[in-house]
């Protein structure tokens, strides 16, 4: 029976629906991670320590992918590999600052004049285990129990530009952007109704319009309204590929503080299935 390695996976079907990601794809992010990578390998083979079970740097990042994926336990991957937990452990301590500093998308908003013209924003939430401290921030009383919520600014095109800290469930949209790096002044941005302020604080910036008890919407406010939807539908599809990762949609049992790389790197992801 063939031991279990990317080499072997490459070649079978199965591939995608264990990683998420096409073969081609799986290449090309290996050779845009291989230049970081050999110097993590120059620096341990200059020091003493316990060998790399798995093999390289393709056995690192396929881990890495198969735990995003499926959101699998670390114990379940060593079976494939048939190497002890720790070994499991230990790889995805070394790839994954590699794969966050190449691949992860990054907090800071850099775009183009042309990208500059649509920014659509919008912020996500993912369930996570209730917290043994601090648990009334983590509670969102809208969701009815704890989460952590990241938001994020996509182009017209889908290109994922910027991604926040994470933040508690209780955190408003606009509490998040105003905690976030400031939209380019000459940026165009759409965003839906939870970010009622951003107008005052952003020169160019499309906001549905809200209907009260006294004041229903009239027609053309619910034209402009539906108009808008339709075009920040695009980043709705951004979430949902993201949620294609387990990792980013099921119960979130990791450490809090791992989770904003992991984010950016589902995030990075998702740019080179796009394209970009």
């Amino acid at each position: 029976m063939a031991k279990f390695n990317s080499a072997w996976l490459i070649r079978k079907r199965q591939f995608r629906a264990l990683t998420g990601i096409e073969p081609a794809h799986f290449l090309d992010m290996v050779e845009r991670i291989r230049p970081h990578w050999q110097r993590l390998v120059v620096d341990a083979k200059n020091r003493s320590g316990r060998p790399w079970e798995i093999g390289g740097l393709e056995n690192h990042l396929l881990v890495m992918l198969i735990l995003y994926r499926c959101a699998v336990t670390q114990d379940f991957i060593a079976c494939l590999y048939q190497v002890d937990k720790s070994a499991i452990c230990r790889a995805l301590q070394r790839i994954k600052p590699v794969a966050n500093r190449v691949l992860g998308v990054k907090r800071s908003i850099r775009v183009t004049a042309e990208e500059a013209e649509a920014l659509i924003i919008d912020a996500t939430e993912q369930p996570i285990q209730r917290p043994s401290r601090k648990q009334r921030c983590r509670y969102s009383g809208k969701k009815k129990g704890h989460w952590i919520k990241t938001e994020i600014i996509v182009t017209a095109k889908g290109r994922i530009v910027s991604r926040s800290d994470p933040a508690a469930g209780r955190t408003s949209d606009i509490t998040l952007r105003r905690r976030g790096p400031p939209l380019p002044k000459a940026s165009r941005a759409y965003a839906d109704s939870g970010y009622q302020g951003l107008q005052d604080e952003h020169p160019d910036v499309e906001i549905p319009y809200k209907k009260s008890k006294h004041h229903p919407l009239t027609r053309d406010e619910k034209v402009y309204n539906h108009a808008l939807s339709r075009f920040r539908v695009r980043i709705e599809h951004v979430f949902a590929k993201i949620k294609r990762f387990r990792i980013m949609a099921d119960r979130f049992r990791y450490p809090k503080p791992t989770y904003a790389a992991k984010f950016a790197i589902v995030a990075g992801i998702i740019n080179i299935l796009a394209g970009f």
